[in-house]
């Protein structure tokens, strides 16, 4: 258990992120029940999730899990994108389509963009106020541990309009801290200006830690808790070599060429360590001063078994 910056808060090492529970993509709620369940018993008691993540079928799957035991956890919602109407539709009907995408074998990423519908953003107070009732009934529960804006632009951060919407919701009692989960280093260094930002959320990994030095001083001199998120890469770190589509993960040959030298070069030391890749990339995140807590991302109890050494 770490602290989670100045807060009151005390949070594991690792903690779940919830992008993938939920959706008629995957499988039945009952597995992703006892994915939540399973990540409890192992010592997480960190979840974070966001009222777009499955049209929020994430966050009603969290408040169901830990509904009797809302105190023995903490939870992390996002608010700031708008889904469109025809994701709105989707959510309605996910009982309905879920079976028939299964049948039919439909996969999320062949979906052509027309199909999904694009992702406004909003961080007006009006909206945010709105986001968190939303997430609190989705979650049942009357307070939100953490509230962090989901990927504002530098700009949005810098006008700061969001604060006293943020503060006052948190004299309210429906949120205990707020923070921001930042795209890119200028918003992250924007929202690092503003005292009541008790956190700040990152992308940090083996091949992509460029955070440590950018964002993780800030934090540390701030006090503020550091999320670590995508400390696998997208499953890059995590995956065997046979299961990777390096083009897939890449923009060009040459950094598909790039990205293969260091997937080898760490795959070989780990076997020197006489460990696996995924461990020494976790422990890598989690070593980094200034992260209070390193999210991992699992989509079955044998895959966050597997990822935690059990």
């Amino acid at each position: 258990m770490r602290a989670f910056g100045r807060t009151d808060l005390s949070v594991s090492v690792f903690g779940l992120g919830c992008a993938r529970i939920g959706g008629i993509f995957q499988s039945d709620t009952g597995s992703f029940l006892n994915l939540l369940a399973a990540a409890r018993d192992a010592g997480i008691n960190f979840f974070d999730t966001a009222d777009m993540y499955s049209q929020g079928e994430s966050e009603a799957l969290v408040g169901r899990a830990f509904k009797n035991s809302r105190s023995r956890v903490v939870i992390a919602s996002k608010a700031g994108y708008c889904l469109p109407g025809r994701r709105r539709l989707a959510a309605r009907l996910k009982p309905v389509l879920r079976p028939i995408i299964r049948r039919l074998g439909i996969r999320r990423d062949r979906l052509p963009a027309s199909v999904r519908g694009s992702l406004a953003q909003d961080f007006s107070p009006a909206y945010l106020r709105k986001a968190v009732e939303g997430s609190l009934r989705r979650l049942r529960t009357d307070y939100l541990d953490l509230f962090q804006l989901h990927s504002p632009p530098a700009e949005v951060v810098e006008r700061g309009d969001w604060e006293p919407a943020l503060d006052a919701l948190k004299r309210a009692g429906k949120i205990r801290h707020y923070g921001v989960s930042c795209d890119t280093v200028e918003a992250g260094l924007a929202a690092l200006r503003f005292p009541g930002v008790a956190s700040l959320q990152f992308a940090l990994s083996l091949i992509e830690p460029r955070a440590a030095e950018t964002l993780a001083p800030g934090v540390r001199a701030k006090g503020i808790a550091g999320v670590a998120r995508e400390c696998l890469a997208n499953g890059l770190l995590a995956k065997r070599p046979d299961q990777i589509d390096l083009a897939a993960y890449c923009h060009s040959a040459d950094e598909q060429k790039r990205r293969e030298e260091e997937l080898t070069k760490y795959r070989r030391e780990a076997e020197e360590k006489g460990s696996s890749l995924a461990r020494v990339a976790m422990d890598f995140v989690a070593g980094v001063d200034g992260v209070s807590v390193a999210l991992l991302g699992a989509r079955s109890v044998d895959q966050l078994h597997g990822l935690l050494g059990l």
